[in-house]
């Protein structure tokens, strides 16, 4: 192969690289768009589920979670208690507790899956 033909393939190669690597972008971007929330449900209170708990970890620790209400109420005393986090004033802590209870109970509605 010549070095002109070699040249003209190296910049073939490299432009198809270039406009894959763009649509894969594109498209990784709008699935972020998407899960604003990463994997938690989107329904009420999942925004302020999310923001409170992301302070502190991934929203995929909730997300494996399968516990009552009681649980997840005792789960946010221990990390305050033992983890430092800030107490949460009602009425988002009532909406949080909501949130959790719904949707990522015993029942593990919301597991996530591959």
């Amino acid at each position: 192969m010549s070095f002109v033909k070699a040249r003209a393939f190296f910049v073939f190669c490299i432009g198809a690289m270039m406009v894959f690597g763009a649509v894969s972008i594109q498209a990784q971007s709008s699935d972020e768009e998407e899960s604003e929330f990463g994997q938690l449900v989107d329904e009420p209170g999942v925004e302020v589920t999310y923001y409170t708990c992301i302070a502190c970890h991934s929203e995929m620790i909730i997300a494996q979670q399968g516990l009552s209400r009681d649980h997840w109420d005792d789960l946010l005393v221990w990390m305050v208690e033992e983890q430092g986090m800030m107490e949460i004033d009602e009425p988002e802590r009532s909406e949080i507790l909501d949130y959790l209870s719904m949707h990522y109970n015993e029942d593990r509605p919301n597991f996530p899956r591959p």
